[in-house]
């Protein structure tokens, strides 16, 4: 299973809603047993609670007088901090969270005020980035009809082994289980195990795994308990 540090990027993503089910399961899993992120996650959800709070008539007139001062301060206090990152985490995320508010704040102003504005005005949009796929990778689907259990899994073939990233729904709740890879030749090969919360009974639990099996040898993946039971085979 691939381990989950204390990255800020992840955090703020993870309250953003910008995480796939499979990264924020594995993320909550982390979350559990990391105090230090269940309180960070606090403090980011608390600042983005301030912010929806604020009413979209406040944003008509564009920023507010002195906004970009307020801008200005607030990121320079973001690279003071910086400096100390290491000694102050917990200030160091807060700010950074404000000064990222503070941006949004401001921008969501500005463009709400050009949008009504009685003069036209252009407003150019990113192009969203499309990461395509690695060569080789293959999506699997099953669905097992007697345990009524499913698994959905990518395979990312890598340098004689593979990346799985998986979702697997209809498994009871306290159930052990394992992601396996099987080869060709029937050798089985575990690419993690977790325990079925009840969360994960209803809404499915994401796996994120590797094994070490060539790309071209995998026949199936499967989710099997502890004590032997196959649940279900996705097949290549």
């Amino acid at each position: 299973m691939s381990a989950v540090g204390h990255d800020q990027g992840q955090l703020a993503a993870y309250v953003l809603g910008g995480l796939t089910p499979a990264e924020a399961a594995t993320f909550e899993t982390h979350l559990a047993n990391c105090p230090t992120c269940r309180r960070e996650v606090r403090e980011l959800a608390e600042l983005r609670y301030h912010l929806d709070e604020v009413p979209p008539e406040a944003f008509l007139e564009g920023p507010p007088d002195g906004g970009d001062l307020l801008l200005q301060r607030t990121l320079r206090q973001v690279r003071e901090e910086e400096g100390a990152q290491e000694r102050k985490p917990r200030r160091f995320l807060a700010v950074a969270g404000a000064a990222v508010l503070v941006v949004v704040a401001l921008g969501a102003g500005v463009l709400v005020g050009r949008q009504t504005s009685p003069e036209p005005s252009t407003v150019a949009l990113p192009v969203p980035t499309v990461t395509a796929p690695v060569p080789g990778t293959r999506d699997l689907a099953a669905t097992d009809r007697e345990t009524g259990a499913q698994l959905a899994v990518r395979v990312v073939p890598a340098a004689g082994w593979v990346r799985l990233h998986a979702k697997a729904e209809g498994v009871r709740e306290g159930e052990k289980c394992q992601l396996v890879v099987v080869t060709k030749s029937g050798e089985r090969v575990s690419a993690g195990s977790w325990l079925v919360s009840a969360k994960g009974e209803r809404e499915g639990t994401g796996i994120d795994g590797s094994a070490l099996v060539a790309p071209d040898d995998v026949a199936s993946v499967d989710v099997v308990t502890l004590d032997g039971r196959n649940l279900v085979s996705a097949q290549v």
